[in-house]
C-alpha cells in the first residue's frame, strides 16, 4: 500500500485536472482544429473522451481518500497486533513451561492419589475413559512391534473352541489362593442390558447403578459356580478390585494378573464378561495350561524367542526380562490352548492362578476389534472378617490413584492399629473401595 503523502498527492493531482473549460479555451481548440488536418467531429470526440477520464479520475478521489486513511489504520493496528500475538506467546510459553513443572512435580513428588489426575478425573470421567481406552490400545502396538508372536500363531490357530456347552452345570470353579486353572464359561444374558447400560453411566461418572448391576450378577450367576473349601461364598466376603471397560484385545501374552501380588495367600478369582463380540470370528481370549506351572509360583509369563522357544518369566514390570526357566520349543513347555467360544452375555469365571491371554489375530490381521468385555478380580474374605492381607511394595502401587492411595491407606491403618511398618499389613476395605482404579475412597 503506498504511503499516505503519495495517496493524498495523487488525489489533488486528480482534482487539479478536472476544470470546467472557459470560452476562450474552446475558442482557442477551435482555432488550432481549423489549422489542422482533424475534423470538427474528431476534436468532439477528443473532447469527450478527456472529459469521461477526468470524471474517472475524479470518481477515485474518495476511494484514495479511504485508501489513505485505511492505511494508517491498518498500519497501527496491525502494530498493536503484533504486540498483542507477541504478549500471547510470551504467556503461553510460561504457562507449558509451568504446566511442565507441575506435571514433572507430580510424576516424581507427589503420589498418584494427589495428583492433577486425580482432578481430571472427578470432574472429566467420560474424558478419562477415553485416555484410559487410549492407553489400553497403546499396549498391544507396543508389546507386538518386539515379540515373535509368530512363534505362537500355529497353536492358536490350532487351539480347541470351549464354549458354555462344555462345562457340567454342577462343575464349580475352585477360588482358593492355590487353585490352578480352574475356569468356567456360564451364560448370563439375562444380565446383558442392564451391564451395558451400567458401564455408560459408569464412564459418565455414576458408579451407583454399575454397583447394582455387578452385585446381581455375582449373586445370580457367580456364586452358585465358585467354592472355597468346597463350601460357598457369599456376597458379604467379596471384595471388587479393578474394574476394566476394555475394546479389543490389549494384553496378547500368556500370563496371570501381577495384581494378585498385593494380596498374598488371599483366595479370589476373576470376572471376564462378554459385552459385544466380534463380527467375524476371533478375538476374544485364550485360556493356557501347563505342567509346568505350580500353585506356589509367582505371577509369571510365558514369553516366545525369536528362535522358536519359550522364556518362562516373572510377570514384572521393572524386570520383565528376568528368566525363570528356558523351553526350546513351545511344545516343550507343555503350553496348551483353549479358545474362548463367547458370545455377547457370557461370562467366564477363573481362578487368579490362571495362564491366559488376549487374541492377538484380528489385530494383526489389521481388522477392527469391535470386542468389549467387562473385567474384574474379586478378593474372597475370610468369614468374619472385613480387612485383606495386603503387601505395600508392589510397583503397580504408583500407576493409578486408586492403588497408590491404598498404599497410603494400609499404611495408616498399620500405625493405628500398632501393625508397624511390616511386610504385610491387614487392611479393612469394603467391596467397592477398589473398584475403580482412577478414583479412591479415602
Amino acid at each position: 500500500m503506498a504511503p499516505l503523502s503519495k495517496k493524498m498527492g495523487a488525489a489533488s493531482r486528480v482534482a487539479s485536472e478536472f476544470v470546467a473549460p472557459t470560452p476562450s479555451s474552446v475558442s482557442n481548440s477551435s482555432k488550432t482544429t481549423l489549422k489542422g488536418t482533424a475534423l470538427p467531429g474528431t476534436t468532439y470526440c477528443q473532447y469527450l473522451g478527456s472529459l469521461a477520464t477526468k470524471l474517472d479520475r475524479m470518481a477515485q478521489i474518495p476511494k484514495l481518500i479511504v485508501e489513505s486513511a485505511a492505511s494508517c489504520v491498518l498500519s497501527s493496528s496491525k502494530y498493536a497486533r503484533t504486540a498483542h500475538l507477541k504478549s500471547i506467546l510470551i504467556r503461553s510459553i510460561k504457562a507449558i513451561l509451568v504446566l511442565i513443572g507441575l506435571l514433572a512435580f507430580s510424576v516424581y513428588v507427589l503420589p498418584p492419589h494427589r495428583t492433577p489426575l486425580v482432578v481430571l478425573c472427578k470432574f472429566f470421567p467420560e474424558m478419562t475413559s477415553q485416555l484410559r481406552q487410549l492407553g489400553i490400545n497403546f499396549v498391544p502396538n507396543a508389546a507386538l512391534a518386539e515379540t515373535p508372536i509368530d512363534v505362537l500363531l500355529p497353536h492358536l490357530n490350532g487351539a480347541a473352541k470351549i464354549s458354555t456347552e462344555d462345562f457340567d452345570v454342577n462343575e464349580s470353579v475352585d477360588v482358593g489362593s492355590d487353585a490352578v486353572a480352574e475356569y468356567k464359561i456360564v451364560s448370563a444374558r439375562s444380565h446383558l442390558r442392564a451391564l451395558t447400560t451400567a458401564v455408560d453411566l459408569y464412564n459418565a461418572g455414576q458408579p451407583a447403578q454399575m454397583h447394582d448391576a455387578l452385585d446381581f450378577l455375582v449373586l445370580d450367576v457367580v456364586l452358585p459356580n465358585i467354592h472355597r473349601d468346597r463350601s460357598l461364598v457369599s456376597l458379604e466376603q467379596l471384595v471388587y478390585y479393578d474394574l476394566m471397560r476394555e475394546r479389543g484385545g490389549y494384553f496378547p501374552f500368556i500370563h496371570w494378573d501381577t495384581d494378585w501380588l498385593q494380596f498374598p495367600e488371599a483366595d479370589g478369582f476373576q470376572i471376564w464378561y462378554l459385552l459385544e463380540e466380534n463380527d467375524e470370528e476371533g478375538g476374544n481370549m485364550f485360556m493356557v495350561k501347563t505342567d509346568d506351572l505350580r500353585d506356589d509360583d509367582p505371577s509369571v509369563r510365558y514369553l516366545p524367542t525369536k528362535t522358536g522357544g519359550i522364556i518362562k518369566t516373572l510377570h514384572d514390570i521393572n524386570s520383565p526380562e528376568n528368566p525363570l526357566k528356558l523351553f526350546s520349543s513351545v511344545n516343550d513347555s507343555g503350553l496348551e490352548f483353549q479358545y474362548l467360544d463367547m458370545h455377547a452375555g457370557d461370562c467366564l469365571i477363573f481362578s487368579k492362578r490362571t495362564l491366559h491371554m488376549s487374541d492377538p489375530r484380528p489385530f494383526l490381521a489389521g481388522k477392527p476389534r469391535k470386542r468389549l468385555a467387562l473385567n474384574f478380580r474379586v478378593i474372597v474374605r475370610d468369614k468374619e472378617e472385613d480387612t485383606i492381607p495386603f503387601w505395600p511394595g508392589h510397583v503397580v502401587q504408583k500407576l493409578s490413584p486408586m492403588h497408590s492411595s491404598l498404599k497410603y491407606w494400609a499404611l495408616k491403618q498399620a500405625k493405628q492399629t500398632k501393625q508397624g511398618l511390616r511386610n504385610l499389613i491387614r487392611v479393612s476395605v469394603s467391596r467397592f473401595d477398589m473398584l475403580d482404579p482412577l478414583k479412591s475412597p479415602w
